[in-house]
């Protein structure tokens, strides 16, 4: 029995990779369960589908949530706890020290350097991790200079589901919403407002922005910036060029909408917003923050910049607004690259490590 631990409230990238991976084991029979926050938007989508169990976790050394951990585990003859948080692994860690044959994986998705701290150190290097998952060779590289053993990173690429556009049906006409017309260039950031994700520069980009057609940006998702983020639209006097739309449940039909993709990031483990907009056929503009380089390739698909280069930002975006053909050609390149990153090929990697540890699972 293997138990999936995440204690986010939100839905972000991580919960929506657990989520394929939670309905990719059932496909192949393998018994899981996932223990999360009560109310949370993971239970909303999970708990239909799979077994659901809500736990109330108030951090990473919550120590009721760890006992009522380990009473889960005994329960349900737990063998394998896979933390899919940095508190979830907090969490897992501390049970594994009262249930020591449990075996522990942790999947990284931040590129962030380890906390220069002794419980941070000790989590990571103990030599009760058996594997950290890494969404990128970025963060792998990372860890392994932070002095995690290198035996216990592997790279599992995130993955998504290839057929989703094919499959959507739109719901809503997102430039009748907003009253974007035809003509008028529509490019998207689909990203939480917080300082890694970086969308001062791409804000500051637009006044270099030089060409005479229409455009507008939408900026979708909520976070601790939203509103210093709209004062320097304003500051920048670019409001009339950006919508903050907020965080969006249908966002395939904005996807479905975009002219051109976008994602400044500072810092990015992979970045799977990048991977739904190259499966939407969409050219992209982004910078070498974290993974994202290791998803797209300059002049192939997308135009990359240096990090935090809001002039370089500003020169790419004019050149894919100014030719339909690069868009167009971009597009067709995105739609082939991102067959390397399906979540079949995610779920079938994972599987082999829970099998090199438990052996034949189901």
């Amino acid at each position: 029995m293997i138990l999936h631990l995440n204690n986010a409230k939100t839905w972000r990238g991580g919960e929506q990779q657990l989520y394929y991976l939670a309905l990719g084991l059932k496909e192949k029979k393998i018994s899981q369960i996932i223990v999360g926050q009560p109310n949370s938007e993971l239970e909303e989508r999970l708990s239909n589908q799979v077994d659901f169990i809500p736990l109330k976790m108030k951090g990473g050394y919550d120590l009721v949530a760890v006992f009522n951990l380990i009473k889960i585990c005994k329960k349900y003859k737990v063998q394998l706890i896979h933390a899919h948080t940095a508190n979830a692994h907090s969490l897992a860690f501390l049970v594994k020290l009262f249930l020591p044959k449990l075996y522990l994986i942790v999947s990284r998705r931040v590129d962030f350097r380890i906390n220069n701290n002794l419980l941070s150190k000790i989590k990571y290097t103990s030599k009760k991790i058996d594997y950290i998952l890494c969404v990128s060779n970025t963060i792998k590289n990372i860890l392994f200079e932070d002095g995690v053993s290198p035996e216990k990173l592997l790279t599992v690429y995130s993955g998504i589901d290839l057929n989703k556009f094919k499959n959507h049906k739109i719901e809503k006409n997102i430039r009748e919403e907003y009253e974007i017309s035809k003509d008028t260039l529509l490019i998207g950031n689909v990203a939480a407002l917080v300082d890694h994700k970086d969308q001062k520069t791409l804000l500051k980009s637009i006044p270099y922005i030089e060409t005479n057609r229409k455009f507008i940006f939408l900026i979708i998702g909520e976070g601790e910036l939203e509103l210093e983020l709209k004062q320097l639209a304003v500051d920048l006097e670019i409001s009339d060029k950006v919508i903050f739309t907020g965080y969006k449940k249908n966002i395939l039909d904005y996807y479905s909408s975009m002219d051109v993709f976008t994602l400044t990031s500072e810092e990015e483990g992979l970045g799977t917003s990048v991977l739904d907009a190259m499966s939407a056929g969409i050219p992209i503009v982004a910078t070498r923050g974290g993974g994202i380089s290791e998803m797209l390739e300059e002049n192939s698909g997308s135009v990359l910049c240096e990090v935090g280069d809001f002039a370089e930002v500003g020169k790419a975006f004019t050149k894919l607004i100014e030719s339909k053909k690069i868009r167009e050609e971009f597009a067709l390149l995105n739609l082939e690259k991102v067959k390397s990153f399906s979540v079949q090929n995610t779920i079938e990697k994972t599987s082999l490590v829970y099998n090199s540890l438990l052996g034949t699972i189901s």
